[in-house]
């Protein structure tokens, strides 16, 4: 669903590397700003307006705490300060885009989602994993595994209760894309609680077709769509710089028709996109792919074709 030209776009960085083990994520706001994020969205007819960054402790500075579930505490805190900046911004009637940080920051940006829109909402979420695991089940305690399950109100309470005591997202209201590493409980939990999945198998055997169908019963399900862009659902080819680089995931074709898709059908009230190292990318091509993907989610394009009419000084914004 395509988006007017004067809409207001917050964003938001969230440097937390506290929910997993790839040192480096949180670099990922102050690299996608040194990339221009800023200007080449409001170049494409988005208003984006910088919040800045939300403060996040480093590990050196403070304890594990329980190994099952590592750095809750700092966890929490700074997924409370996000879901708040969330809520308020979407009640203002703005959109928002999160740059994390790990994917653990999706808990708050969804958490003041689902609160600012009374629980009319749906997820799509683009991962490699499932994160669906708690704290029974997870092989390691990085919370950035645990997050989704939290969402749909399993697991340790204070992630369950971010912002609220209410469940934050609804089963049904679910779909997630591109997975092809989950762990044996993610896959029981999958099961038993009959959720939606497109897998990278899917994708293989079944092509883009069922998934734009589910994609649409989704839109008519809500009022609003949030995405969740974790970089390793693509392919490393692509996206060298996602914090656990992926040699199966999705095609540049297929992200960006997908990312295309949803934003013509959606009505997308946000966007997280997790888990880049900038260390890790080569020239910059999976900043660059990142900008690229906001933009179509949110109705718009920019493209390597669109930096080019820029340069020929015939581009028209729409």
């Amino acid at each position: 669903m395509s988006i007017s030209q004067d809409t207001q776009v917050a964003l938001i960085g969230v440097p937390l590397d506290l929910g997993a083990e790839n040192l480096g994520v949180d670099t990922g706001p102050k690299a996608f700003r040194h990339q221009k994020i800023v200007e080449k969205l409001n170049q494409v007819g988005l208003n984006i307006n910088d919040l800045g960054n939300i403060s996040c402790q480093e590990r050196q500075d403070i304890d594990t705490g329980n190994p099952s579930l590592r750095y809750l505490k700092e966890i929490v805190r700074v997924n409370e300060a996000l879901a708040d900046i969330t809520r308020k911004t979407i009640q203002a009637n703005r959109k928002i885009v999160v740059m994390g940080g790990d994917h653990s920051v999706n808990l708050g940006a969804m958490s003041g989602a689902s609160v600012a829109t009374q629980g009319n909402i749906g997820l799509i979420y683009l991962d490699a994993h499932g994160d669906m695991n708690t704290s029974q089940t997870t092989p390691t305690g990085n919370i950035h595994g645990m997050h989704l399950a939290a969402l749909l109100g399993y697991g340790n309470p204070e992630l369950v209760h971010i912002h609220t005591d209410q469940i934050k997202l609804s089963k049904k209201h679910l779909l997630h894309i591109g997975g092809s590493d989950f762990d044996q409980a993610e896959l029981d939990f999958i099961k038993q609680e009959n959720l939606q999945t497109f897998t990278l198998l899917d994708l293989l055997s079944q092509n883009l077709s069922p998934l734009l169908s589910m994609i649409d019963k989704l839109a008519t399900s809500v009022s609003n769509i949030w995405i969740s862009l974790d970089l390793d659902v693509i392919d490393r080819i692509y996206a060298p710089g996602a914090g656990m680089p992926n040699a199966k995931g999705l095609t540049y074709r297929e992200i960006a028709t997908i990312a295309e898709y949803i934003g013509k059908h959606c009505n997308v009230i946000g966007i997280d996109v997790v888990e880049y190292n900038p260390l890790q990318d080569e020239q910059n091509k999976t900043a660059e792919l990142g900008i690229e993907l906001i933009a179509k989610f949110l109705g718009k394009n920019y493209s390597w074709y669109t930096n080019y009419l820029v340069a020929n000084k015939v581009f028209r914004t729409v």
